[in-house]
């Protein structure tokens, strides 16, 4: 390959990897923006528990289809829990 060829090439997959980021950060910030929104919501929930119980099943179900995804939602899963009451309820 010639040097214009590699630099052509080296410039395209800059440019990609620079729109990858980009949307990377669209993306959490997106999900920054859906927990705050989903935060208030769940905390003034007349119906915590009911709540709690159902998340619950639905996060086993999701860690159970996407296991390699399944770490990274433990810890998102436990701030949801603390939003509904996990471990508050006397």
């Amino acid at each position: 390959m010639e040097d214009n060829e590699l630099k052509e090439m080296l410039e395209v997959h800059t440019q990609s990897i620079q729109g990858l980021v980009e949307n990377q950060l669209m993306l959490a910030a997106q999900v920054q923006v859906l927990q705050a929104a989903l935060a208030t919501v769940l905390l003034h929930h007349p119906e915590r528990t009911k709540l709690l119980r159902s998340f619950k099943g639905y996060m086993k179900i999701s860690k159970e289809s996407t296991p390699q995804l399944a770490r990274h939602m433990e810890a998102l899963e436990g701030g949801m829990l603390a939003l509904l009451g996990e471990n508050t309820e006397p």
